[in-house]
């Protein structure tokens, strides 16, 4: 038998290296496929790809908090989103993404020119810093524009929602270009402030996991990035089902949940996640009423 056929190809070579190396491959960013995250970023694939004309298409994605959303995004602008220099020498800024922290038209501006690193008034009048993103926008091609956190619209007068939500109707309008919002399942009440707004967004839902196949194929593809030198078989039906329901089926908490599993089997050198493992880490389930974590030394 193979060593190590548990652990992906690419990884292996980890599985030589000291507890403290392997510790720390656990910290480090990692993408893990699975089925709704590789849909999700073909159809913002697909959004980028949109011939301009008059009323584009829009996206509103939502899920619980930390179900992955965000991880999705940075994915697709890795991977589709990089600047480049054209054939005409212009400077491009095929997608710009930008967080969204506070009900304010300035705000929404203010965060567009950051992300150009523009030099810029933050309390200049609204129509000056609107004529500069605009224009930045413009002059780096872009074709589309990603709002995250757009929950947080929701905690501002219906007035400041209002405006905001037209701000954005009116840079898809101007620059004809597809919007993509992101945000917690409360963002689904800024498009009913006006029917306008429903009929620009499609709707997308990023859910929780359930358990079945596609659930035991992600924790299997999850196991294939832990450094672990024995095979855990998460994907197995009783260890499936005690992973969800300690995470709640929320991806953020599943990999938290076996990240800092894997840190404690290297550390003791059992070297697998197990069934008494994942017991012993049950604080790491979520409370139903405030989503804490606690853990009890």
């Amino acid at each position: 038998m193979t060593e190590y056929a548990h652990v992906s190809p690419q990884f292996k070579d980890v599985m030589y290296k000291s507890d403290l190396d392997r510790v720390d491959f656990l910290d480090a960013a990692r993408w893990v496929d699975y089925k709704a995250a590789n849909t999700l970023k073909d159809i913002l694939d697909g959004l980028l790809r949109k011939p301009e004309r008059p009323r584009m298409p829009n996206l509103l994605l939502v899920g619980e908090s930390n179900s992955g959303k965000t991880t999705v995004i940075s994915r697709f602008l890795d991977s589709s989103g990089q600047p480049f220099i054209s054939d005409d020498a212009v400077s491009v800024r095929p997608v710009i993404y930008v967080e969204v922290h506070k009900p304010d038209e300035r705000e929404l501006y203010n965060a567009i020119l950051r992300a150009f690193w523009a030099p810029h008034n933050p309390v200049a009048p609204l129509e000056k810093l609107r004529h500069q993103a605009i224009h930045l926008l413009r002059n780096a091609r872009t074709r589309m524009l990603i709002l995250d956190e757009v929950h947080t619209i929701n905690n501002g007068s219906s007035t400041k929602r209002m405006d905001v939500m037209n701000e954005l109707k009116m840079l898809s309008n101007v620059l004809h270009i597809p919007l993509v919002l992101v945000g917690t399942r409360t963002a689904l009440q800024l498009l009913t402030l006006d029917p306008q707004y429903s009929s620009r967004f499609e709707v997308v839902s990023l859910p929780n996991w359930s358990v079945n196949a596609d659930f035991q194929r992600f924790l299997k593809s999850f196991e294939s990035v832990l450094p672990l030198k024995r095979a855990s078989k998460l994907y197995s039906p009783e260890l499936t089902t005690l992973i969800h329901a300690i995470s709640n089926g929320n991806t953020g908490n599943i990999e938290y949940l076996l990240r800092e599993c894997a840190r404690e089997a290297i550390r003791t050198g059992a070297e697998v996640i197990d069934r008494q493992l994942l017991e012993k880490n049950q604080w790491m389930r979520p409370t139903s009423v405030d989503g804490l974590r606690e853990r009890v030394l």
